[in-house]
């Protein structure tokens, strides 16, 4: 039995407790340090932030304040100009500027070279002070190794703090900004360098527009990036002829120049790295447009000369030697990739004629073709063999005929490995052919041969598979080409599309699915689309008209985990309609990427079908993304696509409450 004098031992016990939780500072203060530079202790009402960690005030008063976490404590005391962490006294002043000011001395460090042994992650901690009650942030980092963008949508919480941990592959680039749906008082869109290992905490203060980050191994060039206006303008050139455009870009290149001398005179301490990605920032801008129209002349253009000239400009600048890792590089895989791509048309040999193709697998006895197949290859092929200019009938032969039969699984893998074959040497032999580091190097021949691997749903070519041993020799490259071949192999020998098709369960979106019976008989797009629609009244439906040849479409596939993850819970429907693919490749690819969920419904309907239905959602490319309301209203125009998820889930979250 317990006494009085035990409970009001406990009472007091809670009470102090209580008064410990909810201890605050009254102070709202960055404090930096004037010997290093660098942001080094934060001090708020509610928490401080110290060596890129929140703390908890135990006891505060009096320019004494003791910090806690997990068990740890730290002093601090206060006085003017200093601030004295467990007895280790610190000269500071009190951060009011927008950005950090200028470094007090000069910082030399070169960028690490090389690669690392093997993958590792980076965490960034954001603290953002704010009016705002909701707050998103998309962060994102493109992965070295595929090219492939890893991306975070994440909510602040009601301290205004979120963190996200993310894969690295050595020195990076990692990109965050506010979601433009709930936006804070200042845009925010930052680039900032990370490396594994890294832990970092940037701090937004989006009521008096100041930016500060702490830690990190470029805490120093994080900092400078912030709190430079650095980053020029693209200059449009699109209508513009090549000669008009080098005129252009000479002029640009001067302004550039001109901004240049005018930064480091009146910030003589900025460092080195800063310099240097300054500089290949400034390149990568005069570059691209030239570039782009490499990769796309106009009618009439000559692809050698655009080059030619182009090379001219670019060369003397050694644009792709640089001190910045490659993955630091920010644009410069995009205008390398239009470079070697360019490179590649010029030296480009035939393409194989699908319907030879198919008859010399068919003869060979590599596959087997129907009667009435057989008949449709031959019949091509005759076409083609007395062409006299009727494009149209040629065209309509072979989207009608011959594209079902190259769409079959293993005529589509010959087909993809025949082209890989002839693509992949030629484009490595230009990557070889290129002056740049080995690193940089070893890096896009890894990316092309996981694109390859990637873009399909079979495992990649013996020929190529070998190429990519001999020509990468890094074990964490090479490693990462043998697991996307792998992962694809592992999956096609498992057969899963070959179970039974599991049973979904009822009351979800899947169990209302129309049975392709059903509609048989309707061929009216519209029609069509409202009776596969009727079941899901109530639900925002997000539709994707999609085909397992289309490349982009496969991409954006890539996205649609994090957007089902970011909606999770809400009454949402994901209707997928299938162009023009067989059977097996259709249920294939919906496994392999993850598709067979309960809120998803798939279609794969006959041609005409299908062609109904696109017409009537004005289907001009692919993919094509619509959304339908919950009162199964097709709403106007096109819907964002995954990639943009923040964009989707404002218009589905729009719809939802209206």
């Amino acid at each position: 039995m317990i006494n009085k004098k035990t409970v009001i031992a406990m009472m007091l016990a809670l009470i102090t407790m209580a008064g410990q939780a909810q201890v605050r500072s009254g102070l709202d203060l960055c404090l930096r340090d004037e010997v290093t530079g660098e942001w080094l202790i934060g001090l708020f009402d509610d928490y401080a932030i110290y060596d890129c960690e929140y703390w908890e005030y135990a006891e505060a008063g009096k320019g004494r304040y003791v910090l806690t976490k997990d068990g740890l404590r730290k002093e601090i005391r206060l006085k003017k100009n200093t601030v004295t962490i467990d007895d280790v006294k610190h000269r500071t002043s009190t951060l009011t500027s927008k950005y950090l000011p200028d470094y007090p001395s000069k910082d030399e460090t070169a960028w690490p070279s090389g690669l690392p042994a093997e993958e590792d992650s980076v965490t960034l901690r954001v603290c953002v002070n704010t009016n705002r009650e909701k707050a998103e942030f998309v962060t994102f980092i493109n992965q070295m190794f595929n090219d492939k963008q890893v991306k975070e949508l994440t909510f602040m919480d009601t301290h205004g703090r979120f963190e996200v941990r993310m894969p690295v592959n050595g020195p990076t680039v990692m990109g965050i900004f506010n979601d433009s749906h709930h936006p804070l008082e200042h845009t925010f869109w930052r680039l900032l360098a990370v490396e594994g290992g890294d832990t970092l905490l940037l701090y937004i203060d989006d009521k008096n527009g100041r930016t500060y980050l702490m830690g990190g191994k470029y805490a120093r060039f994080n900092n400078e990036l912030l709190g430079s206006d650095f980053q020029p303008n693209f200059v449009r050139t699109g209508e513009l002829t090549i000669d008009s455009t080098i005129v252009q870009q000479r002029h640009y290149m001067a302004v550039c120049q001109e901004r240049m001398d005018s930064l480091y005179a009146a910030r003589p301490n900025i460092s080195h790295r800063f310099r240097t990605y300054y500089q290949d920032d400034i390149q990568y801008h005069f570059a691209y447009p030239m570039l782009l129209k490499c990769c796309w002349p106009a009618a009439g253009e000559s692809q050698s000369e655009l080059l030619q000239k182009t090379e001219a400009e670019l060369n003397p600048l050694q644009w792709m030697h640089s001190e910045l890792p490659l993955m630091c590089r920010y644009g410069f895989g995009t205008i390398i990739g239009y470079y070697v791509s360019a490179l590649t048309d010029i030296r480009q040999t035939s393409l194989t004629d699908p319907s030879d193709f198919i008859m010399q697998l068919y003869q060979d006895g590599k596959v087997q073709l129907s009667d009435e197949e057989l008949q449709k290859v031959k019949s091509l092929q005759a076409l083609l063999a007395n062409y006299h200019g009727n494009d149209v009938e040629i065209n309509d032969a072979f989207r009608s005929d011959i594209i079902p039969i190259l769409s079959k699984p293993l005529i589509a893998q010959y087909l993809d490995w025949e082209l890989s074959d002839k693509s992949i040497p030629l484009t490595i032999g230009v990557i070889n052919s290129l002056d740049m580091d080995e690193t940089t190097r070893e890096i896009l021949k890894t990316q092309t041969f996981m694109k390859d691997i990637d873009g399909k749903s079979h495992v990649a070519s013996p020929r190529v598979l070998d190429l990519a041993h001999q020509e990468v020799h890094h074990p964490l490259l090479l490693q990462s080409i043998d697991n996307a071949n792998q992962r694809i192999k592992d999956f096609l020998e498992e057969s899963l599309w070959k179970q039974a098709v599991a049973v979904p369960k009822e009351g979800t979106p899947a169990s209302l699915r129309v049975s392709d019976e059903e509609l048989r008989e309707i061929t009216n797009g519209q029609k069509l689309f409202e009776r596969i629609t009727a079941p899901f009244r109530g639900y925002v439906i997000y539709v994707d008209v999609w085909g397992t040849w289309c490349g982009p479409c496969r991409g954006q596939m890539e996205h649609v985990p994090a957007l089902k993850k970011t909606l999770e819970g809400k009454p949402v429907v994901y209707l997928y309609f299938c162009n023009n693919s067989p059977e097996d490749a259709w249920r294939t690819f919906i496994i392999q990427k993850h598709l067979d969920t309960d809120n998803a419904v798939h279609y794969n309907l006959p041609r005409e079908q299908e062609s109904a239905i696109e017409r009537y959602l004005e289907v001009s490319g692919f993919p094509t993304y619509r959304l339908v309301d919950t009162k199964g209203q097709l709403m106007p125009g096109a819907a964002p696509w995954p990639s943009n998820i923040s964009s989707v889930v404002a218009a589905i979250e729009q719809l939802l409450t209206h």
